[in-house]
């Protein structure tokens, strides 16, 4: 399975195996004597019932006779669906010396055999009912804590029996067979060896610099090599007994259920389990030293460079009250007024940073602190270092105005007034990529011990605290918490080879320091320059696209507008403006030129205001736009999220966009440093190289694809970007979505103030038939081999199959279909029967865009040695696919995920502005939509078949082989 974030593992329980009695853990072994005598159960249950804060009324808290504590919240968002978790209170640092890494394992064994569920059926039980557990979002593993997460999309009981079932299997029901645990040691050994990126170990080394003295980095979630391979059963036994019991247990469920029926499944799965050992204490955190200051450094010449520098203090840990809250907003202010300066530098032009943010620094509370990160080039570290301690200086000295107070107030208002806008309209789960969802929240609010109370009274506590807020009181929690700056700790990770390198940064920091601070100069801010722009447009055409229930408009200037009114997220209207022809129209021909462009046009602002003047001038305002040129569009897009109080500014800055597009020159220099420090760097990984060289090499060469030599990125000129840009913002074709919750004329109305007074639009857009015309190439006779700078023992296997009619919408949703079978088979030959890698992806592509042209392609992570098994056997399976077809049973496990997430995404803003977002041009989106779900529940396996025979055909796979350098040789 794969780890979530960087430091965290997916992990699974275990208890009794292959007819063995559980054993008690040896009183000799390693359980923490130095842990407190005080049981858990002394603590509250819960932190709001020692809290003044008050509690989420939505939620309903509780606690079984066994101690199992939980929490269920209705929530009918997304209709039907459920999030389902299971927190327990353990994760590495629960580990001995000789268990390190077997919190982490224990997640790959839940697959290997329960009580119940034989090896290898778990995943095919939960694909069978349609349930969301894939490879991303299974569980996560930490320091102190392992949650397992089920995504229900249909809470009907045999589909909430199932889930439960399966969480109470992996509470206390696992076999842990001896033989299965060997055969899983490989797959650990690969998943560890994919995580064991340059910047990881820098991320290691940098977490060593900051909580020295702990031991910390001794305990990560990930494990040691030496354990991994050695660990016998008795050790995961011991670990599953001694921390899996019902009192270190938090289920969540929230989703649309009468929470009555979600207690009663609580009580009903988890009532009777009962622990066979007592439960060990926790391993007590030891703080870092934190007595003076230091420095680090950490050098690899294929790094970015890093510098952080602050101040480290002991961490205190303070029950969540409402004055922690009230000390938290005067902290967070200070920051986002610093924060705020820093980006006002950077947009002026002329910083020798790229990057600066500041915030607060804490590690698993093993110390605390405030830091700055300090992005730069390699050899300006030094003056990078200097101008941002002269800001942290400035403000500490001469501290903040009431201006750049009234303006982060104002901003963090509206943040808290949209929270409770949206709280009846959150997830229940993710359907989307970092998306906020309650079942994630609950279980982050009871780690964490934070009351999880409602948006209303985070609002109502927010205007308590800012009523009678002076600047004065912002500026003392300034100052003190970035007490001891004056002999910060600062730690280099970089590039840039030092030969004294703690003398360096100390004459770096020294030089800083003779400067002397000036008083900030806060210059007035002039009003938003663009709210007229003619006469409203009049409505020429107005059609009802019923299986939608969208409107299509057309202006008569034409511009297009396509809309469809939502009540999925509260006063939330999401808004793309598609203008011109993008991509397929750009005049140099490579992805610089491209990524030149985007950075001028997205950052430049517009017209009379730049990026900065334009946060300023809509502090407090729900307002946005991010002007983008992706590849393989045929339009340049400016998107942006509202309500319907600030929809007229909405409007107005997308239009200004359009009318007044910003070129700026520092943008473009900014855009040239940032990629002259990162493109040395590029190669640091197996994925960059592919980033680089492999979509060149699957469109036989087309160099819009991948990237060139350096040169290509910073040779483009400002005025090769205008002479694109300009002329198609200023004709060119346009059609705007906009999806939520909103009537239709108040949108048409401003649409007609804004877009629909422009002068009249290009009525269509040309074919750019030659620039649409992409090639696979033919098969090469060996594989292609490229090479990385990264850890030595990481290499990536990829094999793509050309899939010349992926465009075509039934063949799209066949091969989506197909790729699950793809990847079921590769996990079972690659991770369970060679143990070559831990996680294959599987992934297709097709865009209407591009007719004609697509590929499914697998992705595997392995050891250098084994790239050619690889290769053979991944090439192996797809023809295997095709010779042996695919069986009724394998077409249900894959199939049923996709059918039972389409009423998810029918409750999706995002969904639909994919849907309509060319509704009046091409009309893939809508055509798409109106197939799916006929596809999908009409597919057989001779369909499948068919497309195998197709895609598998011998000799058609390109293979790609990225090995380490050193490698490449052998």
């Amino acid at each position: 399975m794969r780890i979530s974030r960087v430091l965290a593992c997916f992990i699974t329980p275990v208890i009794l195996g292959s007819g063995v009695a559980a054993s008690t853990p040896d009183s000799g072994q390693d359980r923490h004597a130095d842990a407190p005598v005080q049981a858990a159960t002394d603590a509250p249950a819960f932190a709001h019932e020692v809290s003044d804060i008050p509690v989420d009324p939505r939620v309903i808290y509780g606690e079984l006779a066994n101690g199992v504590r939980y929490a269920v919240m209705q929530n009918d968002k997304p209709s039907g669906g459920g999030g389902l978790r299971m927190r327990f209170g353990t994760g590495s640092l629960e580990e001995t010396d000789a268990q390190q890494g077997i919190a982490h394992f224990l997640e790959h064994m839940a697959f290997n055999g329960s009580r119940n569920v034989p090896e290898g059926e778990m995943v095919k039980r939960l694909e069978r009912f349609g349930l969301a557990f894939g490879a991303d979002t299974n569980a996560s593993t930490g320091f102190d804590r392992t949650v397992y997460k089920l995504n229900i999309p249909d809470v009907r009981e045999e589909v909430l029996d199932e889930a439960f079932f399966l969480m109470r299997e992996t509470a206390d029901g696992l076999l842990l067979d001896a033989d299965a645990i060997e055969r899983e040691r490989g797959v650990i050994a690969s998943e560890k060896s994919a995580r064991d990126s340059l910047s990881f170990r820098s991320l290691i080394d940098q977490m060593r610099f900051f909580t020295e003295g702990s031991g910390l980095i001794d305990r990560l979630p990930i494990g040691k090599d030496e354990t991994i391979v050695s660990m016998p059963r008795e050790e995961f036994v011991r670990f599953y007994q001694s921390y899996y019991h019902p009192e270190n247990t938090f289920i969540v469920f929230v989703g649309d259920l009468d929470p009555a029926i979600a207690v009663a499944k609580i009580e009903q799965h988890f009532g009777d389990w009962t622990a066979q050992t007592d439960l060990v204490p926790p391993r007590p955190v030891t703080p870092a030293d934190t007595d003076e200051s230091r420095i680090g450094y950490y050098h690899h010449p294929e790094l970015l460079t890093f510098v952080r520098m602050g101040t480290i203090y002991p961490y205190v840990d303070v029950p969540d009250t409402l004055e922690k809250r009230r000390q938290n907003t005067l902290r967070a202010l200070g920051i986002r007024m610093l924060n705020r300066r820093f980006m006002r530098i950077i947009d002026q032009g002329g910083a020798p940073f790229l990057s600066v943010s500041a915030g607060r620094n804490t590690i698993q509370k093993t110390m605390d602190g405030m830091v700055l990160i300090i992005r730069s080039d390699p050899a300006k570290w030094d003056a990078a270092l200097a101008a941002a301690d002269l800001e942290v200086r400035r403000a500490l000295q001469y501290g903040f105005s009431q201006a750049e107070l009234d303006e982060q107030i104002a901003i963090a208002r509206k943040a808290s007034e949209t929270a409770v806008e949206l709280a009846n309209s959150r997830k229940s789960y993710p359907t989307g990529a970092r998306e906020y969802n309650y079942a994630e929240a609950i279980v982050s609010a009871f780690g964490s011990e934070r009351v999880f109370n409602s948006p209303q009274t985070s609002l109502a506590n927010f205007e308590t605290i800012v009523a009678d807020l002076t600047i004065e009181e912002v500026e003392q929690a300034f100052r003190e918490r970035w007490r001891g700056y004056d002999d910060p700790t600062i730690y280099l990770s970089t590039g840039e080879k030092l030969e004294e390198p703690e003398e360096e940064i100390a004459a770096a920091l020294g030089a800083s320091r003779l400067a002397a601070v000036s008083p900030p100069e806060n210059a007035a801010r002039a009003s938003f320059a663009y709210t007229e722009f003619g006469e409203p447009g009049d409505v020429v055409s107005e059609t009802y696209v019923e299986d939608a229930d969208a409107y299509l408009v057309r202006f008569a200037n034409n511009v297009r507008l396509n809309f469809k009114q939502t009540d999925f997220d509260a006063d939330t209207i999401a808004v793309q403006v598609q203008v011109g022809d993008g991509f397929f129209s750009m005049p140099i021909k490579n992805e610089g030129f491209r990524r030149f462009a985007l950075n001028v046009i997205g950052g430049s602002g517009v017209e009379g205001h730049t990026a900065d003047d334009l946060q300023s001038l809509f502090a407090g305002k729900r307002v946005s736009a991010r002007v983008l040129t992706r590849t393989d569009a045929d339009s340049f897009n400016i998107i942006g999220t509202t309500d319907s109080a600030d929809l007229a500014s909405q409007f107005n800055l997308m239009t200004a966009h359009v009318v007044a597009p910003g070129f700026r020159e520092e943008n473009a220099k900014r855009f040239r440093e940032g990629i002259g420090a990162w493109y040395p760097t590029h190669d640091s990984s197996p994925r960059g190289i592919i980033s680089k060289e492999v979509p060149r090499l699957i469109r036989s060469g087309d160099t819009r694809y991948g990237f060139g030599e350096l040169e290509t990125f910073i040779s483009p000129k400002i005025e090769d970007v205008r002479a694109w840009v300009a002329p198609q913002f200023k004709t060119g074709f346009i059609e705007i979505t906009v999806v939520g919750d909103i009537d239709k004329d108040t949108v048409i109305v401003e649409v007609a103030r804004t877009f629909g007074a422009l002068p009249e639009r290009a009525d269509s857009q040309p074919d750019y038939a030659e620039e649409r015309a992409l090639v696979f190439p033919d098969a090469p006779d060996a594989p292609v081999y490229l090479t990385h700078a990264g850890n030595v023992e990481q290499a990536v296997v990829r094999l793509y199959w050309p899939a010349k009619n992926a465009t075509d919408v039934i063949t799209y949703y066949r091969l989506r279909v197909l790729r699950s079978i793809l990847r079921n088979r590769l996990t079972d030959v690659l991770r369970e029967e060679l143990g070559s890698t831990y996680s294959p992806g599987v992934g297709v592509q097709s865009n209407p865009q591009t007719p004609g042209y697509g590929y499914v392609f697998a992705n595997v992570t392995t050891d250098p040695d084994q790239v050619e098994m690889v290769v053979q056997a991944t090439r192996e399976v797809g023809e295997k696919i095709a010779s042996d077809g695919v069986s009724a049973d394998e077409l249900d496990r894959a199939v049923q995920p996709l059918i039972e997430d389409l009423s998810s995404s029918l409750e999706s803003n995002g969904y639909w502005m994919n849907v309509l977002n060319d509704a009046q041009s091409d009309g893939f989106g809508l055509e798409r939509y109106r197939k799916r779900e006929a596809i999908y529940r009409n597919v057989t396996v001779n369909d499948l078949q068919a497309l195998a025979d197709d895609l598998f055909a011998p000799n058609q796979a390109f293979p790609v082989i990225v090995l380490p350098k050193e490698n490449a040789g052998e």
